[in-house]
């Protein structure tokens, strides 16, 4: 007999792992427009920063990210 706890706790883990995939590609997809905002748009990083409401910081993250 299965503890109904363990079943609720293995769709929790489930259901957690979906999303932080999910997460991955929604961070990637936003990386990656970012590099071309940056590129083709002639943005800079603290206008792209103002406009998505992001830090400086962050964007040099994205667009140079073996920087430190």
């Amino acid at each position: 007999m299965t503890d109904i706890r363990l079943r609720q706790a293995r769709e929790h883990n489930a259901a957690a792992e979906e999303a932080r995939l999910l997460i991955a590609q929604h961070l990637a997809q936003r990386d990656m427009l970012i590099r071309r905002l940056y590129v083709e748009g002639g943005w800079s990083y603290s206008r792209l920063a103002k406009a998505l409401e992001l830090k400086p910081e962050l964007i040099a993250k994205i667009i140079r990210p073996q920087a430190r």
